[in-house]
């Protein structure tokens, strides 16, 4: 993402308020075979504590089929600076689809979601039709400090990188190839993949752009003695041109920038 698109993301979302309201969100979930706490934190925008904590689970041991959980607000957790952006994910109808089982597997309300199409909640779905989904900022919002915290790297800072790389945006590719949520470069995730990961990620999905990021920023704190606007600033301009030509302007307001951020939201 060019550096101009990156502080316009941040110049907007300044003022901005929350966005998602909570009623968008599905505010109990049944347990079905198969499920996770964290599955069902992700789907639903929430994280595995808030609900253990809402549904008093103690130490959780396996979730019992047919268990009602209550899901906590999400958007409680949402950074202000995500509030007023585009807050749709965009699903392609696949046979045998309903409305009901998109927003089981969205986290969603299925009244809300069939509001935001303007279909009735029981309509037959044509296969390969589009779905607006409502309540995409706050499951990003989930993935990114779940993958954080798995990394062990501040939450907010990784939160703060992706909002100014991409807006939260899995599908937005620069000029130069960079992709994901993170704005990984095809190379870089070749390198995080042999030397961080021990493992292929795929950069064209979420959960894997996200850990690329967050291990990127981890090595690179680690690198820089936990400075993080040292680390910032060899994630958006490299060590070896830093090294070579000191900080470049754009740098310099990126880390404030994300910096910035990362003050929005508390420790």
């Amino acid at each position: 993402m060019s550096p101009r698109s990156r502080f316009a993301v941040a110049a907007l979302s300044a003022t901005a308020v929350a966005a998602a309201p909570a009623a968008v969100m599905a505010s109990t979930y049944v347990v079905r075979p198969g499920d996770t706490l964290t599955g069902i934190a992700l789907r639903h925008g929430s994280s595995v504590q808030a609900l253990v904590d809402a549904n008093r689970l103690g130490n959780p041991g396996p979730l019992r089929v047919g268990q009602l959980l209550e899901i906590p607000d999400p958007t409680r957790n949402l950074p202000s600076y995500a509030g007023g952006s585009q807050d749709l994910d965009t699903y392609t109808v696949a046979p045998g689809d309903t409305l009901w089982v998109i927003s089981r597997r969205y986290g969603v309300d299925p009244t809300a979601l069939a509001r935001a199409n303007g279909l009735n909640v029981n309509a037959l779905l044509p296969t390969g039709a589009q779905i607006q989904v409502p309540g995409r900022l706050v499951r990003v919002n989930a993935l990114l400090t779940h993958v954080a915290q798995r990394v062990e790297v501040d939450p907010r800072l990784v939160k703060a990188v992706a909002w100014m790389e991409s807006g939260w945006q899995q599908d937005l590719a620069s000029p130069t190839g960079a992709v994901g949520l993170m704005q990984i470069e095809p190379y870089t995730g070749e390198w995080i993949s042999q030397f961080l990961a021990h493992r292929t990620l795929n950069l064209r999905i979420a959960e894997d752009n996200a850990t690329a990021g967050a291990m990127l920023l981890s090595h690179l704190l680690w690198m820089h003695e936990g400075d993080t606007a040292r680390a910032l600033a060899a994630y958006y301009q490299g060590d070896a041109s830093i090294g070579e030509h000191g900080l470049f302007l754009d740098t310099q307001q990126y880390q404030r920038a994300v910096l910035d951020l990362m003050e929005t939201e508390q420790a």
